[in-house]
This record gives C-alpha cells, structure tokens and sequence, in this order.
C-alpha cells in the first residue's frame, strides 16, 4: 500500500467517485505535480549555463571561467581517468571516497552525540537550563574557525578534517533534535499515556515520531554542511580529498579542473543527501506515517 491509499479516507472521497478512482486520480495529479517540478528545475539549470556561457564568451574570460561544454568535457575525462596531465596524484575516485568517508564520519558521529541530546533537551527542562546556554554560547563560532584549533590538536590529517565537520554539523542537528521534541503537542502525549505508554514506549512509540520530521530537517542542512566544511577542512589540514584539489588546481591557475571539482562535490553531496536523508524519510513515513515539513 502506497502513501496515497494510506492517508486518504472514506471522508476524503468526492460524492461521485469511487476509492478507486479518486486514488487514480490522486495519483495521475502527483505526477502531473513531479513532471511540472521536473521541467522547470531543468529549465533553471539550462538559463544558469546560458548565462555561464554568455558571460564566459562575452567578457573574454575563457581563462578564469571556462564555458560549459570545456568543463563538462574535463568533467567526463576526469571520471574516466583519461588525462594523460593529471597533476594530483591519485585518481578522483580516490579523492572523493577519502572526502566521502571523513565527511560521513563526522556527520555520524556528530548525529550519534546531537540527536539522542537534543531529545533529551527538549523533554527535560532542568537539563535545558543547565546546558543551552553554554550551546547556545558556542554555536556562533563559525565552522572555519574551528580549523586552526583542530591543526594544534590533531595535526594534519583526517582527525582535524573529521572534528572540524563534527563540530559544525553538530549544532544543527542538537537544535532540530531538540526543537521537534519540546515543541510537541500536550494532547499528543496525553493521548499517548491514554493508552498505557510510558517511559521508553512513549518515547519510541509518540516523542520520536512526532519528532521525526525536525530531525529529518536538521540531518538535510547538517549534511549539506558536511560536504562544505569537508572542502574547507581539506583545503588546510590535509594531502588528498576533494578540497584539498580545489586548493591545488588553483595554485596550478587551472581553473578547469577547479570548476569540475566543485561540479563533482555538488553532485557527490546531492546523491549522499538522496541516498541517506531520503532513505530514512521514506523509511519513517512508511512506518510512522509522518509527513516531514
């Protein structure tokens, strides 16, 4: 049974139609809805590379800004590993998969410590007032200020890589935590304790779906955050990874190869953000049947 036919209920159907119609007809409107989101993110990804190349051919400055078609074919040469120049030393694949496994390791370790605090910030107020204001007091610092502190501890290398995404990720994933879980309904969990939940079955069975879809926000921004911080992090404080060949083809005034990283961190980060965040909302809505905001 798909999510459609779960949420809609016998008061839901229009006086003429059957279930059964209503629901094709609910299903042909979603992906009516899904193609309509389709061809216009496409449209605006087409209008930023018209402007790219307009301004890279217009202005001159094929050095500083290569046009699409240039980039997009350094981009394939570069995932083939054809280039008989490459001047940083192990493939891309190698470059990507050390950047994959610290940014993971810092995203979590990071969600392993946030989440289970912030649930519990959010349900026990004392523990609240003794530890936000510290949190709250440490949080402006920004992620990049971390790495000069995370060099003097850890030295360079993955450590100081995987504590600076820890300590950047960390923040937004304590306040979702902690927010959906104070913020849930008193009628909610009155009506959990109505039907005998208490203590660890009303944490699993009301608190943690109720605040399900904060988490599922704070995971989304946290991992987006991830794969910023793990660019800045290698660009100082390590000898492979992704960052650290955006900071190499800058020194080698390769601005190719500069932009084909930066395409492939974004395309890397967005199917880690499909493969994991979407996963684990797809897994809650089926079992809970929450809808994430």
């Amino acid at each position: 049974m798909n999510t459609i036919e779960r949420i809609v209920t016998p008061f839901d159907v229009p006086p003429g139609y059957s279930r059964e119609d209503f629901l094709r007809r609910m299903q042909l409107r979603n992906r009516r809805v899904r193609l309509r989101r389709l061809w216009r993110g496409a449209a605006g990804i087409l209008a930023i590379l018209l402007v790219w190349q307009a301004a890279s051919r217009i202005l001159g400055l094929e050095l500083l800004l290569p046009e699409p078609l240039t980039v997009l074919r350094n981009v394939v040469t570069t995932l083939t590993v054809s280039d008989s120049h490459w001047l940083y030393g192990p493939n891309i694949y190698v470059h990507l998969w050390h950047s994959f496994l610290r940014a993971m390791a810092g995203f979590v370790s990071a969600a392993l410590v946030a989440i289970p605090l912030g649930l519990a910030l959010g349900r026990i107020t004392t523990l609240r007032e003794f530890v936000m204001p510290g949190i709250q007091g440490v949080y402006p610092i920004p992620g990049i200020a971390w790495i000069p502190l995370a060099i003097l501890w850890f030295g360079l290398g993955d450590a100081a890589v995987v504590f600076v995404v820890f300590a950047t990720v960390f923040f937004p994933l304590l306040f979702s935590a902690e927010a959906g879980a104070r913020l849930i309904s008193p009628t909610v969990l009155d009506a959990g304790r109505c039907f005998g939940a208490r203590g660890v079955t009303l944490f699993f069975r009301v608190v943690l779906p109720a605040t399900i879809p904060y988490i599922i926000t704070g995971l989304r921004i946290s991992l987006g955050g991830a794969w910023r911080m793990i660019v800045a992090g290698e660009m100082l404080a390590s000898q492979d990874g992704i960052g650290y060949l955006l900071m190499e083809s800058r020194f080698q005034f390769r601005a190719v190869d500069l932009m084909t990283a930066m395409i492939l961190v974004a395309i890397v980060g967005y199917a880690t953000e499909k493969l994991i965040v979407g996963t684990i909302e797809k897994r809650t809505i089926e079992k809970w049947e929450v809808q994430p905001s």
